[in-house]
């Protein structure tokens, strides 16, 4: 598997692997009336990611698999809060999961933004993914609830992680 930095010619693959993750995995978990005003918005690969330098693709031969990243704009209102990065559209396709590709990805995401400086994440994860960003050294801060522009509400999770964290030594 090969993760690289997403370009703006993997809009489609991007958007394919987003329609595909979030129609099957959020089943369940939210309403039929929330996915259907959630999810025309919520699967269309976002330009400003794809050029961004900081949202990747995991590549399985030539094929996109999973995609995710980070930014130091928050999403929605655009505000750069010092220090503090932003998860962004983490998905995989149902057919890669538990494969490690977005755990690539993660790692990739952890390591490029405590090099630009970052040193929390913060993410609004749906419902199904708390588990996974739990299993990435996330925290769980609380639940709420998003407006969409359909103005349906869309339940998710905010979350938090230090990107550094202190070191003991041996002695103590």
């Amino acid at each position: 598997m090969l993760v690289r930095p997403a370009r703006p010619a993997d809009a489609d693959a991007v958007s394919s692997v987003l329609a595909a993750s979030y129609a099957a995995l959020y089943r369940g978990w939210y309403s039929d009336e929330t996915l259907k005003a959630a999810l025309p918005a919520m699967t269309r690969a976002k330009p400003e990611l794809l050029a961004s330098g900081t949202y990747y693709v995991a590549l399985e031969g030539e094929t996109v698999i999973a995609c995710g990243g980070w930014t130091a704009r928050a999403p929605g209102d655009g505000q750069d809060r010092a220090a503090r990065g932003h998860v962004r559209h983490f998905a995989t396709h149902p057919d890669h999961l538990r494969k490690g590709a977005a755990t690539a990805l993660m790692e990739t995401s952890l390591k490029t933004a405590g090099e630009a400086g970052i040193a929390e994440f913060e993410c609004l994860s749906s419902l199904p993914a708390e588990p996974f960003y739990l299993a990435q050294e996330f925290r769980t801060e609380g639940f709420q609830s998003i407006r969409l522009r359909s103005g349906v509400e869309f339940a998710t999770v905010l979350m938090r992680r230090p990107l550094v964290t202190a070191r003991r030594s041996r002695w103590g």
